[in-house]
């Protein structure tokens, strides 16, 4: 059993490289489903086909699934969405700000990452192209949040549903039904098989796909920093759209200069994670033919399905005074390193084999209330130290 997510900015091609990946996957004797949450059914433009919202056929071995959110939403949790509405306007809120409030953040996003459960174990690998962000992140550790207590409570509290009915009236809220309970509890268990999923290591891989150029690369810096402090294993980077070193129109002399600049930011700023290229095409990539040529050029003879990397961008420990943060630095030297801090990112330049190089690292939120104090190298690690801000340094 295989999971493997593609995710990187819009437009940065992760609809066509999971697509890519997927049918590598199939050629190889793998069951393979490809799924997608995105309203512009890129999927369907890449296979050149219908997908619909049960897995569609695409080739021998291959199925692929276009997720609509938004009537998952309303089929597997508009029960619980509708009593958390009625308890809003019990309180007095407009219905519509109700339903506006009733909705979870990334609730969209949350519903088409809990599909994972429904096809995981009748495939041999799920790819999906989709964006796991810290938002939706966060929402895997609920069922840590609330305990081992929480199921049992609730399966305590369903059969009172009926006497609890009848104070309705004087504490002015609507009592949750056997069925909310129900939901709530399915709810609970498919967070936790999600997060079961999510963070093995030996079936989940996020890989980082971005163009070469400024917003994109730095959006995949934050991407891979989350990733490690949610203990999520990216496996590959990807740097897709790449201008071929043969074009030699002069138009494009100062675009193929600047994206040598950002690839070689990123190979730096990944290390160790394997760093690979995909070329800009001279057209749209669609189409099982030109799929299959992104594949040959992304993994040439390996299989996709194997696990590239293990490991972390960055870790990040509690402290007594605060946090520390280490970062590895394999090419960096031990007479120089400059560290500062600007806004919510820390601005790192080291002394290395080429020259010195600046790099941005984006700082966990844990780090935001606190101040820099100080760094150091350390065996090719950069241990940055941060203490809370009424911290004087004294026991």
């Amino acid at each position: 059993m295989r999971v493997i997510f593609y995710t990187g900015k819009g437009g940065s091609g992760k609809s066509v490289l999971s697509c890519a990946t997927a049918l590598r996957l199939a050629t190889q004797g793998y069951d393979t489903l490809v799924m997608s949450s995105d309203p512009a059914h890129t999927i369907s433009d890449a296979f050149e086909r219908p997908v619909g919202s049960t897995p569609t056929k695409i080739v021998e071995h291959l199925h692929a699934i276009q997720v609509d959110a938004l009537r998952e939403v309303r089929e597997k949790y508009g029960v619980i969405q509708e009593y958390v509405v009625s308890v809003f306007k019990a309180r007095g809120l407009d219905e519509v700000l109700a339903y506006e409030i009733a909705s979870l953040p990334n609730m969209t996003e949350f519903a088409a990452m809990l599909k994972i459960v429904d096809y995981v174990d009748a495939y041999d690998v799920v790819v999906l192209d989709t964006v796991p962000s810290g938002e939706m992140l966060k929402n895997i550790y609920l069922p840590a949040i609330l305990g081992s207590i929480a199921p049992k409570l609730l399966r305590l509290v369903a059969p009172f549903t009926s006497v609890a009915k009848l104070a309705e009236p004087i504490v002015g809220v609507p009592a949750p039904s056997k069925e909310v309970i129900a939901e709530d509890l399915r709810l609970i268990e498919a967070l936790r098989r999600l997060k079961d999923i999510l963070l093995d290591r030996d079936v989940t891989s996020l890989r980082l796909v971005a163009n070469p150029e400024a917003f994109s690369l730095q959006n995949l810096k934050r991407t891979y920093m989350l990733a490690s402090l949610y203990n999520i294993n990216v496996d590959l980077a990807i740097m897709n759209k790449v201008i071929p070193e043969d074009v030699r129109d002069p138009y494009f002399d100062v675009w193929k200069e600047e994206q040598r600049k950002y690839l070689e930011e990123a190979e730096r700023a990944f290390y160790p994670l394997p760093v690979r290229r995909v070329r800009l095409y001279r057209e749209e990539v669609k189409g099982l033919k030109l799929l299959a040529e992104v594949a040959d050029e992304l993994f040439g003879d390996e299989d996709p399905a194997k696990i590239f990397f293990k490991g972390k961008a960055l870790s990040v420990s509690e402290t007594e005074r605060g946090l520390e943060i280490v970062v590895p630095l394999p090419f960096a030297r031990s007479e120089f390193c400059e560290v500062e801090r600007i806004g919510g990112e820390l601005s790192v330049v080291v002394s290395t084999e080429i020259g010195e190089v600046r790099n941005f690292i984006p700082l966990p939120s844990a780090a935001w209330l606190m101040r820099l104090e100080r760094a150091k190298l350390l065996n090719g690690e950069l241990h940055i130290f941060f203490v809370r801000e009424n911290d004087d340094g004294r026991k």
